[in-house]
């Protein structure tokens, strides 16, 4: 496939002057037009050694706007890197929308170098390029723009070159492209890549192999594809805008249409909501026994989790006014505070509205032996924005695959996510947004938005199913606790993270 990259393509000095400020002129106008773009522009280089991918990092940052352009290389992992599933670098390292993420190698250097050497079978090579793969269809669902180039050397152009003066400082740049060392790599190192590339060509995310003998010749390749696939992104998320807001507008209008002169008959569904027993309850005697053993339980069970360093995630959902916060305060009491982070999720600041929905969630995994508790989570995808219309429906029937994709990761590198959902009956909950009321420390807790969303009490709980039968799985199952009643929810939530952390620790 590196064929059509060694042909020995050569462009000369002055034809490359004579497009040099067209591209730089056209490059900058498009990346201020992406600014107040909706998308981040992803551009990942690789290549032979003594190809010139620093060289066209480097000429990038310095024929556009350097501020809106986040370069990022790879070294070998940090403590604290690997602490966390592998895509979690990935994940912290994203552009915002409206910005241009520069990757020299990106998530492609350490697997291909180390099936190149034998550190690596085929198996887990196809694997590791199947999860890269699915990553990158992930962003670009969201309109990520994805464009990955590969600048090739022959073997022979190779060898002439790294044989040059190594004390030509421009020869030493290109040299210092990446961590292949020696020209008896090539083979095993191209069949590598070839793999990769062939592997990982996707319309949403494609590879170009570009010829890098010919410095001239490369940057001047570089520089039109960036330009060409630029403009035609922009134009493509506009027009994709467009219809988004004419769409909407149909479904509003029928909306209403349905609304007015709707002689339908509802027909009752039955949730998995509706199996649960509601009428559980503790007595304050039971409770206050059943309380001390598995807040003492947990206590003992972290301890040893954190020594073995095993991670907890805990998702807590559930209704308004269900008791969330204050089963984390009962959960958090067992707990050591050096060893426990509480996350608040509430709508997405400016910063988090600018990635990818599930990069603020990403960047709170926590590292070996701790406990990361999620005050509501990355389910607001398929609960909040869906019932909202804050997305389209093909968006939110995505989440559910991209969701249990994110769950499988942090699962297979040896974390315990505990997703919790508590439930309370309509009438409960009417009582107790009564009782916030008249309560002057808790009146705070009640907002229009918690009546709002009363409302929609039978959209959110079609939701809830969906969510529960869609994302519910081995690795990371969903358990679903009666809170009508606080004591009885307490203690069910101190068992059911004590449990998972007991059952994680057995295998």
């Amino acid at each position: 496939m590196f064929e059509t990259a060694e042909v020995g393509a050569v462009l000369s000095e002055t034809a490359f002057r004579k497009q040099r400020d067209r591209l730089r002129l056209n490059l900058i106008e498009l990346q201020q037009q992406a600014r107040t773009a909706d998308f981040p522009t992803l551009i990942i280089l690789s290549g032979i050694k003594g190809a010139g991918v620093v060289d066209t990092v480097n000429l990038l940052n310095t024929w556009m706007d350097p501020r809106w352009i986040k370069t990022t290389a790879f070294d070998d992992p940090s403590d604290e890197e690997r602490e966390r599933p592998l895509f979690w670098r990935y994940w912290r390292s994203l552009p915002a929308n409206g910005t241009i993420g520069l990757y020299l190698g990106g998530w492609y250097a350490d697997p291909i170098a180390a099936f190149a050497e034998g550190k690596m079978t085929r198996a887990a090579f196809d694997e590791c390029l199947l999860r890269i793969k699915s990553f990158e269809q992930t962003l670009a669902a969201e309109g990520a723009l994805i464009l990955k180039i590969w600048l090739h050397l022959s073997k022979g152009v190779q060898k002439r070159r790294l044989s040059k003066n190594d004390k030509d400082p421009l020869v030493g740049l290109r040299a210092s492209d990446t961590t292949w060392t020696t020209p008896t790599d090539y083979d095993a190192y191209l069949k590598a890549a070839g793999y990769a590339l062939r592997d990982t060509h996707d319309g949403s995310a494609p590879w170009f192999i570009i010829e890098g003998g010919d410095d001239h010749y490369r940057r001047a390749a570089v520089l039109s594809t960036l330009s060409q696939h630029l403009e035609r992104h922009l134009s493509r998320r506009r027009k994709i805008i467009k219809e988004r807001l004419k769409s909407r507008d149909k479904e509003l209008k029928q909306s209403r249409k349905d609304k007015s002169g709707g002689s339908n008959v509802a027909v009752p569904i039955r949730r998995v909501l509706d199996a649960l027993d509601m009428t559980v309850s503790l007595g304050e005697r039971a409770y206050a026994k059943a309380f001390h053993t598995q807040q003492m339980r947990l206590h003992l069970l972290h301890r040893k989790a954190r020594s073995r360093g095993l991670s907890v995630i805990v998702a807590l959902e559930g209704w308004d006014a269900a008791g969330k916060g204050g089963a984390i305060r009962r959960l958090t009491y067992a707990l050591n505070a050096r060893d426990y982070h509480t996350v608040p999720v509430a709508a997405p600041t400016d910063e988090e509205r600018a990635h990818h929905y599930l990069w603020r969630f990403w960047r709170h995994i926590g590292r070996a032996g701790r406990m990361t508790i999620f005050d509501r989570s990355w389910y607001g995808r398929v609960l909040v924005e869906r019932v909202e219309r804050l997305i389209d429906e093909e968006v939110w029937m995505r989440g559910y695959a991209e969701i249990n994709d994110f769950e499988t990761q942090i699962v297979e590198h040896g974390s315990l996510v505990v997703k919790i959902w508590l439930h309370i009956t309509p009438d409960e909950q009417l009582r107790r947004f009564k009782d916030r009321g008249k309560v002057p420390h808790k009146r705070w807790k009640l907002t229009d938005e918690d009546w709002r969303n009363r409302k929609k009490r039978g959209d959110y709980e079609d939701a809830v199913n969906d969510m529960v039968s869609r994302t519910s799985t081995t690795a990371a199952p969903w358990h679903l606790i009666p809170a009508n009643d606080k004591r009885y929810a307490r203690v069910k939530v101190l068992q059911t993270v004590a449990d998972a952390i007991e059952a994680a620790l057995r295998k």
